[in-house]
């Protein structure tokens, strides 16, 4: 019996050992191949995800479209005295990267369009930012509207005087 108690002490020992190698190769194998996953690429390296950040940055960069500079306006604004005029130059930018055919055939319609709403506008309106973020929105919004299309994505002042 005493022999049976000292193989059977042996038995579990064996097995514990077993165990705990296996248990050692699958460490060292997943550890191998995640190894050479990541030397193989399929893993990105540290530079690969800055590379995928500035890709990522470069296509959130928005996109300039065509410009178009108007010739410079003069209009009389609509303030009671009607001594106070606006002098003004601006930019067209569209969402395509050249002026569309159809702005183009239509800029005096355009220069109209403009010249009213600002004979409209009040020095008041038009003195402060928001004035003038405001005034901007209206440009876009009467141009796409006169266009019946969004070709318009924004518009930049380049010279705004009121006197």
């Amino acid at each position: 019996m005493a022999e049976d108690s000292a193989h059977a002490g042996e038995a579990p020992a064996k097995g514990g050992k077993g165990k705990l190698l296996i248990i050692v190769a699958v460490v060292v194998l997943l550890g191998g191949g995640g190894a050479a996953a990541w030397f193989l690429g399929f893993i990105p390296h540290g530079a690969d995800k800055a590379e995928a950040k500035e890709e990522v940055h470069e296509e959130h960069k928005p996109k300039v479209g065509a410009l178009l500079a108007l010739d410079p306006f003069i209009a009389n604004l609509a303030d009671e005295d009607g001594k106070r005029y606006l002098k003004t130059s601006l930019q067209v930018e569209f969402f395509a990267d050249k002026v569309p055919e159809e702005f183009a055939a239509r800029v005096p319609q355009m220069r109209d369009l403009l010249l009213t709403l600002f004979t409209s506008k009040l020095f008041s309106e038009i003195r402060t930012p928001q004035g003038k973020a405001v005034l901007r929105d209206e440009i876009i919004n009467r141009m796409n509207r006169t266009l019946n299309h969004d070709l318009v994505k924004a518009v930049y002042f380049t010279e705004f005087i009121v006197q």
